[in-house]
């Protein structure tokens, strides 16, 4: 008889268990050990964050690499009063020092602020809708608190509202603690055998800790919105202007693009050029955001677990050719000229003539971009570049610069300036010399020192038609310059219904507007067309620079950081408006116009200047005549004569003096004076080996020949109308 195996059933378990522990510790090992992680696709999207860090707007930088305009991010900080609750005047307490507030003025700022929504309801009544208005009131979920915090700022109020215990929660809270410490000793002082007693015990505790567990409960969920809404923060960009009004017109200014910014307050909104070198540089002064693509858990970023990272790159850096330091000094004698001549509108432009190069661009009235104010049209606009005018007898240099380099003239030659009034043939308007100046018969170089209108007609009407129109094209008159602040605009248009930016060009360019039988007897001496302030100080530096007309730029160069060029501006030759002769007869006949004619109050110890006054009559915008009350001021000049290093054009719109100090030798003149010496003493300009009352030759007598100057052998009348 075979002996029965014992337990064979509990081997047959034993077994069956080790095997499924074996495999369960293989699992195990497989998971933790040789499994990389792999987080499921729901933990993945609770834990996946995308991160975009912002990039800074370019800077601008004058010549000498000192900032001109500058970004920094700031946050302004709104208020739900909701969400704050009954937490507002210890959170005005704790939040103070760093908002800069004073605890009352933020508790202020807390408060509860109502309006009224009109609510439309439609009702329906059998198969019509009927609607129905309804007025609530609502409360406001977006107090402001303070603008323009720094973001280091923001980033302590928020660490502050995450780790601050608030007075009322911590009172209550060891309220309660204590209450139920208490309702515990009461338990243990009832014998544990008396059961009815405890339980009478117990239920009179909870009864008195329940109302304190419904307002602590209350006030917790009060502090937890309050610490997650009660301040939030809209980031922007903030573009500031250390120098504050100085070349405000040049630099332009900014404005928020139309895109929205990104949800959480992080990502500040875009801003976009909307003038000045802000918007012709626009794209370059745009960075690019950064991104992190990652995981986070437990409020900690998982970093082996960061999927992608893309570093910030900060928008292009324009270095400009203006000199700070000019720019301040130009701006400072322009204020002077709004207190003595108190004007409309005053301009200022310095240029090198060599190179065009724009030192310095100024114009009154101004603003600044640093205030909140919203500054006027008249204060935003542009004049240097935007504003065309009547140049008036600023343009005879373009005259007699043809005259002299067609041959037809020289600065010897006599003309008959007919006593100051003569009627051109054919025309129905007599034209007339004015400041007094009744010359008859003088040098076509002393006739342009006294800027005499009938020389100046009797010369154009000689040029003839054609010729005249050429040298005009060719100074630059009625085209763009090329400048890059201002010519250039971009403007708002709906395209399909959705906002677009056109990019276009400045509509005042000047030029001649409308041709009648008086336009050429005009055009010599500066009516009948329209030319900006920065056309007329080009035409005037093309002379200095030996006849070459130069392109006026205002941006040296782009750069990515501190020192690496992106991109570079050349000087660049327009043309050769003239001979080089004749560019020298014209800077003689310019110096003759401040060492004895009408621009005396220009002239600048130790150089010698050479320049032209003008003086124009406004058109009355009632009567559409010109007046005789409204004025157009301007001196357009360079120095030193024989070597231009600077040309400077000021002009006074509607100067209100008393007496004739509209004259743009009594106005402007005196301002380019002050200008230019203190433009020559900060750039150690060499003094000149002559003054600019040496080698003055005298004038010749009211009716005086040529013989009196020592002309022979010409007519006195050599230019015929």
């Amino acid at each position: 008889m075979t002996p029965q195996r014992p337990n064979r059933r509990i081997w047959w378990l034993a077994a069956l268990f080790s095997l499924g522990f074996a495999a369960l510790g293989a699992r195990l090992v497989f998971l933790q050990a040789i499994q990389k992680p792999r987080p499921s696709a729901h933990s993945t999207a609770a834990t996946y964050r995308r991160v975009i860090n912002p990039a800074r707007r370019g800077s601008i930088l004058d010549v000498n690499l000192s900032p001109m305009v500058v970004s920094q991010f700031v946050v302004t900080v709104h208020a739900d009063p909701v969400k704050i609750g009954t937490l507002g005047p210890e959170l005005a307490q704790v939040t103070s020092p760093i908002l800069g507030l004073d605890a009352p003025e933020v508790l202020r700022r807390f408060q509860p602020e109502t309006f009224r929504q009109t609510v439309t309801n439609w009702l329906t009544q059998g198969t019509t809708r009927v609607p129905s208005m309804e007025t609530r009131t609502r409360v406001r979920h977006d107090n402001g608190v303070v603008t323009n915090l720094p973001v280091d700022r923001w980033n302590q109020l928020e660490a502050l509202l995450a780790t601050n215990r608030f007075k009322p929660e911590w009172d209550l809270s060891v309220a309660y603690t204590n209450a139920v410490q208490n309702g515990r000793k009461a338990r243990k002082l009832v014998p544990w055998w008396n059961l009815p007693a405890r339980m009478q015990t117990a239920k009179q505790v909870r009864q008195q800790l329940r109302p304190m567990t419904l307002e602590l409960a209350q006030l917790r969920s009060n502090v937890a919105e309050c610490r997650a809404a009660g301040l939030y923060a809209e980031m922007f960009e903030l573009r500031s202007y250390p120098l504050e009004h100085r070349g405000v017109h040049l630099l332009g200014y900014t404005t928020n693009s139309w895109d929205p910014a990104p949800p959480g307050g992080r990502i500040p909104v875009r801003v976009v050029g909307a003038a000045g070198i802000e918007q012709r540089f626009d794209r370059e002064l745009q960075g690019s955001n950064g991104l992190i693509e990652t995981q986070r858990a437990g409020g900690r970023e998982l970093v082996p677990l960061r999927q992608r990272e893309v570093e910030p790159k900060d928008g292009l850096n324009i270095v400009l050719t203006i000199d700070a330091n000019i720019q301040s000094l130009v701006e400072e004698a322009l204020d002077y000229g709004m207190e003595t001549l108190r004007p409309k509108g005053l301009t200022a432009i310095v240029v090198r003539p060599k190179t065009g190069e724009i030192l310095a661009l100024a114009n009154r009235p101004t603003w600044n971009p640093n205030s909140r104010h919203i500054p006027s049209l008249e204060a935003l606009k542009n004049r240097a570049v935007v504003e065309p005018a009547e140049p008036g007898s600023t343009f005879k240099i373009v005259t007699y610069s043809a005259a002299l380099d067609t041959g037809m003239l020289k600065l010897e030659t006599p003309i008959d300036c007919e006593g100051g009034h003569w009627k051109p043939p054919g025309s129905r308007r007599t034209i007339s010399d004015d400041q007094g100046h009744h010359l008859n018969t003088v040098t076509a170089e002393d006739a342009f020192a006294f800027s005499s209108n009938v020389a100046a007609v009797k010369i154009g009407l000689g040029i003839g038609t054609n010729s005249m129109l050429k040298y005009i094209r060719d100074f630059g008159f009625g085209t763009r310059t090329g400048i890059e602040c201002g010519e250039i605009t971009a403007r708002w248009r709906t395209v399909n219904g959705v906002p677009k930016e056109v990019t276009g060009y400045a509509e005042n360019s000047g030029g001649i507007h409308r041709w009648d039988g008086e336009t050429p007897a005009s055009l010599p001496f500066g009516y009948g067309m329209y030319a900006t302030p920065i056309q007329t100080v080009m035409a005037a530096a093309a002379i200095a620079n030996d006849g070459i007309l130069m392109e006026p730029h205002i941006v040296r160069r782009v750069i990515r950081g501190e020192n690496q060029v992106v991109k570079e501006t050349f000087p660049r030759q327009v043309r050769r408006v003239i001979q080089s002769s004749t560019a020298k007869d014209m800077v003689r006949a310019m110096r003759r116009v401040v060492t004895a004619g009408t621009g005396g109050k220009s002239a600048i110890v130790d150089f010698d200047v050479a320049g032209k006054t003008g003086t124009t009559k406004k058109v009355d915008p009632k009567t559409h005549l010109y007046s005789t009350a409204l004025f157009y001021a301007s001196f357009v000049g360079f120095f030193p004569a024989d070597q231009p290093e600077i040309c400077i054009l000021i002009t006074a719109d509607e100067p209100t003096t008393a007496g004739k100090a509209y004259y743009g030798g009594k106005a402007c003149a005196p301002l380019f004076a002050r200008m230019g010496g203190e433009i020559a003493s900060y750039l150690a300009l060499q003094p000149s080996n002559t003054t600019n009352t040496a080698d003055v030759l005298p004038l010749l007598p009211p009716g005086g020949g040529p013989a009196s100057r020592g002309v022979t052998g010409l007519h006195a009348v050599a230019v015929k109308p």
